[in-house]
């Protein structure tokens, strides 16, 4: 199993786990006892009572009481665990994305501006829908491709246009994020590969037959979470 694999389902169930440990510590649980049963006795007092009824309202009152208390307390560990948690999946997000550019691995491409010019590489470490260099001439303000890295280390690209040459350095192989790569009034955007954690054996609504890290994360997080919840529940430690 990969290693971004392995950190994915691991990172997914500690956040899991530490919501419902973070709930399990920082709440009053007993409070949430209380007032849980007073609600309930409140809901039996209620029943069958009419709105006119001169004790609707100040036991009406009196539930909403009850149960602002219980959100409070509800609400308590997630003003703590709300940064952390974001920062987590802002971290998870740079880092797992996409799949790190692979010497000869075709990855998709997008120039747009101005598009009218011919777009090559120095020693032809970048190839452009199988060619050393595309010529380029359209009304259109973008435009897909597909490049192949054919060398690693710096690479240079060139924009040929309106008799000027526009060059940028970069380098691309081993990189997980989106390149940018500017030329005058132009840029060429660089998109690696969307990284999957696994090829499902079912198509899912909105989610497809490919698990990418995102959705790995939110369903191992919420499995995890849900179950053990249900076992703190069984053993009465939480509310």
């Amino acid at each position: 199993m990969n290693i971004d694999v392995i950190a994915v389902i691991l990172i997914s169930i500690a956040v899991g786990a530490s919501g419902q440990i973070a709930y399990l510590f920082i709440v009053d649980h007993e409070m949430v006892r209380t007032s849980k049963a007073k609600i309930k006795e409140l809901q039996k007092k209620m029943k069958g009572m009419k709105p006119d009824h001169p004790e609707f309202k100040p036991t009406y009152s009196e539930l909403m009481a009850e149960n602002s208390k219980i959100m409070k307390q509800s609400m308590k560990p997630t003003f703590i665990t709300f940064v952390p948690f974001l920062i987590v999946f802002l971290l998870m997000s740079s880092y797992f994305s996409y799949v790190p550019v692979a010497l000869g691995s075709p990855i998709a491409a997008t120039f747009s501006g101005n598009i009218n010019g011919t777009l090559f590489s120095a020693n032809n470490c970048i190839t452009f829908n199988g060619h050393n260099n595309i010529s380029i001439f359209s009304n259109d303000t973008s435009l897909k491709m597909t490049a192949n890295v054919t060398k690693s280390g710096t690479c240079t690209l060139f924009l040929s246009t309106s008799g000027k040459v526009y060059n940028n350095s970069f380098s691309l192989v081993g990189k997980s994020k989106v390149q940018t790569i500017n030329l005058n009034s132009s840029k060429v955007e660089f998109i690696p590969d969307t990284f999957i954690i696994t090829k499902l054996p079912f198509s899912l609504p909105l989610i497809g037959n490919e698990l990418n890290w995102y959705w790995a994360y939110l369903i191992i997080t919420f499995v995890t979470s849900i179950t053990l919840n249900r076992i703190l529940i069984h053993f009465k430690l939480i509310a």
